[in-house]
């Protein structure tokens, strides 16, 4: 099976990714290369670490590449992570770290290999320069000891810890979907703790507050209903049945979230 990478920028489509990609196979000529997402928000690291989150553990071995980078051409590393059945390479800036704890993070090391990088390395497309050839290297022949030194004190990068208020949580809008989705830092296990599915749950968010059914799917709900339910990757959500929630509510992340007993 030929080496697999994957890719996942705020590039949006274009000659940026085209650039990673035939870097990539500059190294790898029989690299097969799998595009997770290229429509990050611009510079949104915490929506970028969301969607590697929710992508990456469901790939076979291979070397995941995240740059969401407003970063580069500073003093931030570059970084591989060295984790259960995949290696990260990205930026120092917190982007690599959530999954890379759900997967099972073993060790991070910086890149300090010059002859890994490409001849001449932009100060402003590290994608490109660093992390796709360091990637193609890795799965060619580069032991992990070579890229450069083990780092400990990376930069971490959680979703927040919901609060427990006296009739509740408080939480925060991690990111929103492309179907208008809002998805909240609420890990599933702490809301079932407290409210039943089948059952309301009362949501304050932003300016909108409501009693809603907190349901296991949307057609639970009926067509143009707002609803509680929780994500594919176990956080709590709240959507429109059929509509775009976070549109019509004018929601963006980082607002509270409180859930109340209805």
């Amino acid at each position: 099976m030929p080496n697999l990478y994957t890719l996942t920028t705020d590039f949006g489509p274009g000659e940026y990714v085209g650039a990673m990609k035939g870097a990539l196979l500059s190294v790898d000529p029989d690299a097969t290369i799998i595009d997770i997402d290229h429509a990050i928000r611009p510079q949104d690291v915490r929506h970028g670490a969301y969607v590697l989150l929710t992508a990456v553990p469901h790939f076979p071995f291979a070397v995941h590449i995240g740059v969401v980078d407003p970063g580069v051409g500073t003093t931030r590393r570059a970084l591989v992570v060295v984790c259960e059945g995949a290696l990260l390479v990205g930026p120092d800036n917190g982007l690599l770290v959530p999954v890379a704890r759900r997967l099972g993070l073993k060790e991070a090391r910086a890149i300090t290999n010059r002859k890994l990088m490409a001849k001449d390395v932009s100060s402003t497309f590290h994608g490109r320069d660093v992390f796709a050839p360091v990637a193609a290297h890795l799965l060619t022949g580069t032991k992990v000891k070579d890229v450069g030194p083990v780092v400990r004190d990376f930069v971490d990068l959680d979703f927040g810890t919901p609060k427990q208020a006296a009739d509740g949580l408080e939480g925060v809008v991690l990111t929103t979907d492309r179907f208008g989705n809002i998805i909240t830092n609420i890990p599933r296990a702490s809301v079932e703790k407290a409210w039943k599915v089948g059952g309301p749950i009362h949501v304050a968010l932003g300016g909108y507050e409501a009693t809603l059914p907190l349901v296991s799917t949307y057609g639970e709900a009926a067509a143009g209903q707002f609803l509680a339910t929780f994500s594919s990757s176990g956080f709590l959500e709240i959507a429109r049945r059929e509509g775009n929630a976070a549109f019509q509510l004018h929601l963006s992340p980082g607002l509270p979230v409180v859930l109340r007993k209805a």
